[in-house]
């Protein structure tokens, strides 16, 4: 190109630049004024949702496949390859790319909260569901699992009941894997990063022949640790995982087939935790810890996962699906020191667990002219359970010593109806009933808590949802909608307040969800506005009080009485808006994504019991764990650039949540969180380069802290190179 086109292109660009920066701000306008505008005209539907190659963004969502823009409900799509560049290939990197996620890791558990719904109680049954194409994840500690070749994500907020049972109160995380293609294809990649971060991946299409197709892939990735043990000078064991996936599909007669199985396993990554003083201040630095017993914390998982669905079609509109699961994952060795300062008194924790699933579901499906709708069955057993130790040394080895067993047989029925009353104005209707037959063990045998019980229970549930959606000839959605969730009652262990064992029995929880929201195409196709807004009436949340007495400065009183219990919460208001605008192009270069939200909890009526004093206390008019006001991301993509004889792209990013609580007391401040991270991209034919890096202000924080002696640090600054070829 000669440099008077240079010269010319580049005014072009600043001109369609500047005209697209100053479009910004009557957006909202555009969205309004579409909305209200006198209809004459047929609605044509909305407007399809495409990502930024081009590709209609599909979801599954309602059990079937619809565009993003068509289903009235709040959805967010994350693209596997995306979080994959970045380096976002856990669970709990999820929860900066979506307003109103969040996430702590409690010993080697999960701990969700969606707007602030989720478990309260750690290690309880999970508020947010958790999918793996199709299968529910069972046990909250595999939800900490790493991912790899995913297609995409879809997160759904708000109670997702209906269609996903007494584990979605909060919201659903449905994690689509990478499918087979019609053709040959081949794609490896090899990285390499700070912490001698090491990571290698390959995924292999190759059809079979006829409708037949399979895909294997595998990721290995090898890297140090991050903490330094103060008391050997060396960094405690790094995480290793190894991951492989295979995927079949295929037509057997009128049968279509998709069988995927996969084997995963991690070591270490666990016990990541520094020691802090009584100010709530890293006493060493903010990668070192004290560990004595043992001096490197030890953790491994495995998870083995099978799905098949078979699907046809029955003709005139009608299909059957059949989805059959079956999860097995086992924490064989677990041994956290959970007190990292050099003090007489250690507690050493060790939890193996598991966790086991069977579940089948069939759904049978109408499409037409009117109306869409699925009815479908569901059966799932599932079994979890840990043995625990926990040892204060030299005080009492075996204090908590114990054995848990969990399993709930569930049989649920249920039915999702959209009816168009009109071309443009269409009914959405959705009613489950779910059975859960209960039983809880638990069997201590430590001197401090020798009790055991089995206890059974049945519990029964009718919840469901109804809304409208009014699409404009424009192609712009209007939609609202009220909906039930809840979460199961359980029996767990306790201790009453004079220190003796009881067990205790919580009741479900409930939630009544209203939204109202809009989804609309910007001019010229220019990208997509959504907005929503909600409001929840939250009931007899369960939560936990009590634990292990501390000393002032955050370690264990080994004269102290054990004290904690679950308890069901009054009542809870909850309520806030989230806006997103996506795929919006400032010049034919240049895009701009961003995504925000605002979140309001308290609680109306809570009264309980302090967790040190255990006398009675007001926590009404507090705000709820885990819900920061504020959260939202920006990104500025510049793409398809010429540079030499390939193309060059870069993404910066910038993820902001403002500080949250970590209990109802709302004594312990979780501080807010800014994190900037770039990629740069440069393709050559077969080829790519690149380098990333998160975290690049390098700002301090803290994934949780309860007010005790330690707390596990959050995401640090890290770097990555990578090379990637693809056949």
């Amino acid at each position: 190109m000669s440099s008077p086109d240079r010269i010319n292109r580049c005014t072009e660009v600043r001109v369609s630049f500047r005209k697209h920066l100053a479009a910004m701000p009557s957006l909202m306008a555009v969205a309004t004024a579409l909305m209200l505008a006198p209809q004459i005209a047929k609605a044509e539907g909305a407007a399809k949702a495409e990502d930024a190659s081009g590709a209609e963004i599909i979801v599954t969502a309602r059990k079937r496949e619809e565009d993003i823009q068509s289903v009235p409900a709040s959805i967010q799509v994350l693209s596997g390859s995306d979080l994959q560049e970045f380096g976002k290939v856990t669970f709990e990197d999820l929860q900066f790319e979506t307003p109103g996620l969040y996430m702590e890791n409690y010993e080697t558990r999960a701990t969700i909260t969606m707007r602030g719904i989720g478990t309260q109680v750690p290690g309880s049954g999970a508020a947010v569901a958790a999918h793996i194409n199709g299968i529910y994840m069972p046990s909250t500690a595999s939800s900490l699992g790493w991912m790899f070749d995913v297609g995409q994500i879809e997160v759904l907020k708000g109670p997702q009941g209906t269609l996903y049972g007494r584990n979605a109160t909060g919201g659903a995380i449905n994690i689509n894997t990478r499918r087979p293609g019609n053709e040959f294809d081949f794609g490896a990649k090899l990285e390499y990063g700070s912490e001698n971060t090491v990571r290698a991946y390959a995924g292999l299409d190759a059809p079979l022949g006829g409708d037949w197709a399979v895909r294997i892939a595998g990721t290995l990735t090898r890297a140090d640790g991050r903490i330094i043990n103060v008391a050997t000078s060396k960094r405690i064991a790094g995480n290793e995982f190894t991951g492989v996936r295979l995927t079949l599909t295929g037509k057997a007669g009128p049968i279509d087939v998709d069988l995927f199985a996969q084997y995963t396993n991690e070591t270490g990554g666990v016990g990541e935790l520094i020691a802090l003083s009584s100010a709530g201040k890293p006493l060493y630095g903010w990668n070192k810890g004290y560990y004595d017993n043992p001096s490197t914390p030890v953790g491994e998982r495995d998870h083995y996962l099978v799905g098949l669905t078979l699907s046809g079609e029955l003709g005139e509109g009608y299909s059957w699906r059949s989805v059959t699961g079956y999860t097995d994952y086992n924490e064989p060795r677990s041994q956290l020191d959970v007190n990292p300062l050099p003090q007489p008194v250690q507690v050493v924790i060790s939890l193996p667990q598991y966790a086991e699933q069977l579940s089948q579901e069939l759904q049978l499906a109408y499409e037409g002219d009117k109306a869409n709708w699925v009815f479908g069955g569901l059966y799932m057993d599932a079994k979890e359970g840990e043995t625990r130790r926990v040892d204060i040394v030299p005080v009492v080895n075996g204090l908590l010593d114990s054995a848990t067993d969990n399993t709930v047989k569930t049989f649920a029925v249920f039915g999702d109806l959209n009816y168009n009353l009109t071309d443009q104005l269409r009914a959405n209707v959705g009613l489950r009933y779910n059975r859960d037959r209960v039983r809880n063990r638990f069997a201590g045998s430590g001197p401090a808590d020798s009790q055991s019980f089995d206890l059974s229970s049945t519990q029964s549930q009718l919840t469901g949802r109804v809304g409208l959606d009014y699409t404009t000839a424009g192609g712009t959605m209007i939609y609202a909608s009220a909906s039930k969730g809840f979460q199961s009652g359980y029996n767990t262990t306790g201790f009453a307040v004079d220190g003796t064992p009881q067990p205790a029995t919580v009741k479900p929880e409930t939630l009544y969800a209203y939204e109202v929201g809009v989804k609309s195409t910007l001019p010229d196709s220019n990208g997509f506005l959504n907005v929503a807004g909600y409001y929840y009436d939250y009931r007899d949340m369960q939560v936990q009080v009590g634990g292990i007495p501390l000393l002032p400065d955050g370690s264990p009183d080994p004269a102290g009485v054990p004290f904690y219990t679950v308890l069901n919460a009054g009542k809870a208001t909850i309520w806030g808006f989230e806006a997103s605008l996506s795929n919006f192009r400032l010049s034919d270069n240049l895009r701009l994504d961003l995504s925000a939200g605002y979140l309001n909890t308290s609680f109306d009526e809570y009264i309980t019991l302090d967790d040190t004093t255990a006398q009675p206390v007001d926590y009404s008019g507090n705000t709820l764990p885990r819900a920061p006001k504020f959260q939202g991301t920006a990104a500025l993509t510049v793409d398809k650039v010429e540079v030499g004889p390939g193309e060059a792209s870069m993404r910066v990013e910038y993820q902001y949540r403002s500080k949250a609580f970590d209990k109802a007391d709302n004594i312990f401040i979780l501080q807010s969180t800014g994190l900037v991270n770039a990629l740069v991209k440069y393709d050559i034919g077969d080829w790519s380069l690149q380098a990333s890096a998160r975290n690049l202000t390098n700002q301090r924080y803290f994934a949780f802290y309860d007010g005790r002696n330690f707390a596990p640090p959050g995401q640090f600054r890290t770097w990555s190179l990578g090379l990637s070829y693809r056949y």
